[in-house]
């Protein structure tokens, strides 16, 4: 069996939220992303802008490619809305468009994901996400952690359908608009496409 390993890491700087009178929110960040895996360093940017109404929301993400042949930057347009079931549970449904700068479309996807607290500084999330053009589905289990003041850890364990994967990462809040992390993820298989965002 293959193993992929990646290790990662990373720095990202918020945008604070600005809040209109009649409750529309956006939030914004960029970061970037410094990973090595068989010998090879990659470094990539990444930025997400959010607009949200009440639970609805609407994003805009870019991420760019390593040395990829065709195309230099990914682009992802999504709109989703949080059903609110009490007690600090939350189930999300989502859909989103991937494009390529160059090529165009690539793929679009529907996802449901589950956000619920296990204790006090331990929540947990179960997600699914079908990906509608390789009619495949992602399933995975993932929990984020207090550790210290400003220092957060988290894990993700799932399947894409063709291989196990999983990851560990920690961060560390510098302030309330900048942060720095590390990452290790951990694939069955080469072929899975491993990032750091």
């Amino acid at each position: 069996m293959n193993k992929t390993l990646l290790l990662s890491g990373f720095i990202a700087c918020a945008v604070p939220v600005m809040a209109s009178a009649n409750e529309v929110e956006w939030s914004g960040e960029v970061g970037l992303n410094v990973a090595h895996s068989s010998g090879t360093t990659e470094t990539t940017a990444n930025g997400a802008l959010e607009m949200g109404y009440g639970a609805a929301f609407v994003g805009l993400e870019f991420e760019t490619l390593y040395k990829d042949p065709a195309d230099d930057v990914e682009i992802t347009l999504s709109f989703g809305y949080a059903f609110d079931l009490g007690n600090d549970v939350a189930l999300t449904a989502s859909y989103a468009r991937i494009y390529l700068d160059q090529t165009g479309f690539s793929s679009h996807e529907a996802g449901l994901a589950l956000d619920f607290p296990v204790s006090g500084n331990i929540g947990m999330t179960l997600e699914a996400v079908r990906d509608l053009t390789a009619d495949s589905t992602d399933f995975s289990i993932g929990a984020e952690f207090g550790i210290y003041d400003g220092v957060t850890g988290w894990l993700l364990a799932g399947n894409d359908g063709t291989d196990n994967y999983g990851e560990a990462g920690v961060s560390y809040a510098i302030s309330d608009s900048v942060s720095i992390g590390y990452l290790l993820e951990v694939a069955d298989n080469t072929s899975r496409p491993t990032t750091s965002a």
